[in-house]
């Protein structure tokens, strides 16, 4: 199984031995959204291979199990998709269009999480020579969504706080210099909890936040759901779920009396 942060399992380079560059390919979309049955349970993704050599790819389906945290575990799922081609080897840029099929089982009840594992597959190189090979992986969310399924958002707690991040290391400097440093952010945190049967993405729809600014007087900021997905991502609550996100502020608050009103 694979455990990631949602946020970077969208798009994720993992290092191996060999030889490569970071842009190897494209994919499109990131999210795809299928019914369980009918015309609906098929989707296409796009891969473009922007390189001047052969890309060998595949897929895979990985069913996914989101935390509160936004960590995320994938789960081989294989068995509830037909995937064509499975691999293949995508020209100098050219394009290759994946074509994924749901398998109905059991009726659902809830709109259910997957995840299209578009991998490059690493290619034997000459052991005499010392080199690094970027084996490019993206995630593309698909949600298996059922019929007359809804999601409900509820904000069970809000607070205001100042949390310390580690920024990793620029890579564009040279090595002595390149140093893990801590970052201090102002924000809110909040929980949100879907109670409904299908996924709610916290990032696709407005916020609302109210509070009070440390020197008593009140605050008040509605984000568009651009700017919502720019502070957290598609910010995935799977039906029955619960996730935690922080959204940076500048404003300094009180850490109580925060409130959230989702949606606009």
């Amino acid at each position: 199984m694979f455990r990631k942060s949602l946020t970077l399992a969208l798009a994720a380079a993992t290092l191996a031995l060999g030889a490569g560059t970071a842009e190897a390919a494209r994919v499109t979309p990131m999210t795809v959204e299928m019914t369980p049955a009918g015309r609906g349970s098929t989707a296409r993704i796009e891969v473009t291979n922007s390189e001047d050599r052969n890309l060998p790819v595949e897929l895979r389906m990985f069913r996914g199990d989101v935390n509160e945290a936004g960590e995320l575990t994938l789960t081989p799922a294989d068995d509830r998709f037909v995937v064509f081609p499975p691999q293949v080897v995508i020209a100098p840029n050219a394009q290759q269009v994946f074509r994924i099929q749901y398998l109905p089982g059991e009726a659902l009840t809830k709109s259910e999480v997957y995840y299209a594992a578009v991998s490059q597959i690493p290619v034997e190189l000459d052991s005499t020579v010392s080199r690094i090979q970027v084996v490019m992986r993206f995630n593309v969310l698909v949600n298996v969504v059922p019929e007359g399924t809804r999601p409900d958002p509820v904000v069970t707690a809000a607070k205001a706080m100042v949390r310390e991040t580690v920024v990793p290391p620029d890579e564009r400097l040279p090595v002595e210099e390149q140093k893990p440093r801590t970052v201090t952010e102002r924000g809110v945190e909040v929980r949100i909890e879907n109670r409904g049967t299908r996924y709610f993405a916290a990032g696709r729809t407005g916020w609302t936040i109210n509070a009070t600014r440390e020197d008593g007087k009140p605050f008040s900021e509605s984000r568009t759901p651009s700017r919502m997905s720019d502070a957290i991502g598609f910010g995935l609550v799977p039906p029955g779920g619960a996730r935690i996100f922080f959204v940076p502020i500048e404003e300094p608050l009180r850490e109580e009396g925060v409130s959230i009103t989702l949606g606009g």
